[in-house]
């Protein structure tokens, strides 16, 4: 199936709400991490967001691919994205892994859900760039759980 698809855009635009969301958390971990480890974290935290905010616009692109519109307002990412993490306190450095491990895994989940509808829909440059977050977005988890002695 090729040309517009509405529940493939509605996927994408739930992923890109979720992302940006995500971008957010990260970047606001980044500017509030307190504590020993604060070199190393902020750097990750950073590492992080930066490689998040980097998939916004590829994503947002690919729903003008299928031919749709891209949402655009905070107001919506708000009222779409699934990612509801609280305030944590930036000197808590295990809470704020576990945070970002939580939002890491709903984010791989967005992206397999949209790879499913994707492939359903037979649009194999979206397959291609869906499949290369997953497995970054896999990595992150290997080194956010290595960050707090878990597999």
């Amino acid at each position: 199936m090729h040309g517009p698809n509405p529940e493939l855009a509605a996927k994408l635009a739930k992923l890109l709400s979720d992302v940006v969301t995500a971008k957010f958390v990260y970047q606001g971990y980044h500017w509030n991490v307190l504590g020993g480890d604060f070199a190393e974290m902020h750097d990750f935290f950073g590492k992080l967001y930066e490689d998040v905010d980097g998939a916004i616009d590829p994503l947002a692109e690919n729903i003008l691919k299928v031919g749709y519109a891209a949402p655009y307002l905070l107001t919506d990412f708000v009222e779409m994205s699934t990612i509801k993490e609280p305030r944590y306190d930036g000197a808590n450095v295990p809470e704020l892994l576990n945070s970002v491990l939580n939002v890491n895994q709903a984010l791989i989940d967005c992206y397999y859900d949209a790879f499913a509808e994707a492939e359903k829909c037979n649009e194999q440059g979206l397959m291609d760039f869906l499949a290369g977050r997953i497995d970054t977005h896999k990595k992150w988890n290997w080194q956010i759980k290595a960050f707090l002695g878990i597999r």
